[in-house]
């Protein structure tokens, strides 16, 4: 199990020339201010960061949308991760871009999932067995102010794209079904395609050989004259049938590259624009302050002022911007000129075989004369032999994903499933006890899969103890990454001051060995969590003027690696 920890986050709003960055403490952090101060939109933003929307999200900070950078290791290892609008680009130690991504469930989330051993595979809504979304790796670990103290499992926007996510993904993270259980479905799945693919080539060969020997209990060659011109006349219309959809994709295509075209110049010309105002802030600061600048055309005499300098620096700042904008537009662009393009080749090959069938039909009735029947039956021992190799190879496919499907049936271990549900309705009792909640039966809550029917004030405390049994059974037997937990807003459905103090006394001393926790509260209630405070002090505004130089020049550098990869190269994934 790999251990990810949160190491800082940095916001920035260039438009409002304020920022924001926070440390975060590997074990522990609070999150303390009034309401509006903006915990949960700096909470959200840290997921938001990793390509997981959060289910609910302020529209003033949704209208904002900063640039975020996200500081993080795994196992040690340092990473961190910028989002850009609907760009996400991935850096190493050094802070050199790894990649690039415009697009989370194709591109940013299997690259997450690989770095953090997330093997599950599951079906999206067509069916298709997808990756899922980053926001399915952090669903246990984020307990979210709006909705996870009204039901558990449901802290992200978009979680239906997973057709009934809920069991897989419990099964999953509490370690019932590992990552091998994932890993050996996947080899089935590859196992019984290529039976599918080799049996449908077996049953082409068996129908070829069915014919030939058809043809070879007759010793004639008569040949149907009205039905060889109805052939012909059918490859015809198929002929031009396709060279008419060739048309309307070289349409497409035309109007695909003319996009590109305007998009290339848009580039040239912001790229022209930043280097301009590179050089004017540049010459504005290697004149001398005190002396000024001196018109060379007209000889008025200018002061070189901070003002003036800094609008340069702005001007570069929204041109990078644009330019990682108009970057991530020509590579959708050039997406949809490849497949266009793919669609163009693959009818361009139709129209090839047709016209060649023509060929062979133009000369079929001078050559049917000379076909010997000897050949007919070279041909049908060609064909045996495939079919029979054919046959042997599908055998062993089938022996291959019936070692698997043993093995899998092995993985779901009852002994294993027995030793995690004992321990989660373990906890579950003993926790359910510390937080003083009385009247939840055991059989609501046995399965480890259950919503919580609890009501009222007891509802919020019930699902805590319930988040606390998942997060120590997860720490024992996941087998994915273990993340950090990050707890918004304990404080719900007007608890009473002794049920508060019992909430953050728990969370308090039940947080699991080695693990990393970020806390978001209102109040302390005198409860020493012996751990940094962030402190948010400004009503309705989380980013500060203050902290906008220095967070400005740190997030600099991981603009400017993106634009001059993407500038070159173009790359998304």
């Amino acid at each position: 199990m790999k251990k990810f920890i949160l190491s800082e986050i940095l916001l920035i709003s260039h438009q409002e020339k304020k920022a924001k960055k926070v440390i975060f403490d590997p074990w522990r952090t609070l999150i303390y201010g009034k309401n509006g101060m903006g915990k949960s939109s700096l909470i959200k933003s840290i997921y938001k960061t990793f390509g997981a929307a959060p289910f609910k999200d302020h529209p003033l900070w949704m209208d904002l949308n900063p640039i975020s950078l996200v500081k993080f290791t795994v196992d040690g290892i340092a990473y961190s991760i910028l989002k850009n609008g609907k760009v996400y680009a991935i850096f190493d130690s050094d802070d050199l871009l790894i990649e690039a991504f415009n697009d989370v469930t194709k591109g940013l989330g299997p690259f997450l999932a690989n770095l953090f051993d997330f093997k599950i595979q599951l079906p999206d809504q067509s069916g298709k067995s997808i990756t899922p979304p980053p926001a399915y790796l952090f669903l246990p670990y984020y307990i979210d102010q709006d909705t996870s103290w009204q039901s558990n499992w449901s802290g992200f926007a978009k979680l239906t794209q997973i057709r009934g996510y809920r069991e897989p993904m419990i099964s999953y993270h509490t370690g019932i079904k590992p990552n091998e259980y994932y890993e050996t479905k996947i080899e089935i799945e590859e196992h019984k395609n290529a039976i599918s693919t080799m049996e449908s080539e077996n049953n082409v060969l068996k129908d070829v050989l069915k014919k030939i020997q058809e043809k070879l209990s007759h010793v004639d060659f008569n040949i149907d004259i009205d039905l060889f011109k109805q052939e012909i006349e059918d490859l015809l219309k198929e002929c031009e049938r396709l060279k008419t959809y060739q048309n309307v994709l070289r349409t497409k295509l035309i109007e695909l590259y003319n996009w590109k075209l305007s998009v290339e110049s848009q580039l040239d010309i912001t790229t022209h624009a930043l280097n301009e105002s590179r050089k004017d802030y540049k010459y504005a600061t290697q004149v001398l302050i005190d002396n000024g600048v001196e018109c060379p055309t007209c000889g008025a005499h200018y002061e070189n002022s901070f003002a003036d300098r800094f609008e340069i620096a702005k001007d570069e700042d929204r041109c990078k911007e644009l330019l990682i904008e108009l970057t991530a537009e020509l590579s959708v662009i050039d997406e949809r000129i490849n497949r266009e393009n793919n669609s163009y080749n693959k009818y361009n090959e139709e129209v090839k075989r047709v016209e060649a069938l023509l060929e062979t039909k133009k000369g079929e009735v001078k050559l049917k004369d000379v076909i010997e029947n000897a050949g007919r039956n070279e041909v049908r021992v060609v064909f045996e032999e495939n079919s029979s190799l054919l046959t042997q190879q599908i055998y062993e496919q089938h022996q291959l994903k019936i070692d698997l499907e043993k093995k899998l049936k092995a993985l779901v271990n009852k002994d294993r499933k027995k030793e995690i549900l004992d321990m989660y309705n373990r906890l579950m009792r003993n926790f359910l006890t510390q937080i003083d909640v009385k009247t939840l039966s055991e059989d609501s809550y046995k399965k480890i899969e259950s919503t919580i029917p609890e009501t009222g004030s007891a509802l919020p405390r019930a699902l805590i103890a319930y988040y606390f049994s998942i997060f120590h059974v997860m720490k024992k037997y996941t087998t994915s990454a273990f993340c950090p937990m990050i707890i918004d807003s304990p404080n719900q459905q007007a608890q009473d001051h002794g049920h508060i103090d019992q909430i953050l006394e728990f969370v308090n001393k039940n947080q699991p060995t080695d693990t990393q926790m970020i806390l978001g509260i209102e109040e302390l209630y005198d409860v020493d969590f012996n751990c940094p405070i962030v402190e948010l002090t400004n009503h309705r505004s989380l980013l500060r003027e203050d902290e906008f130089a220095q967070v400005n020049s740190e997030i600099d550098h991981f603009l400017t690696e993106v634009w001059n990869k993407t500038k070159t190269n173009r790359l998304f994934r």
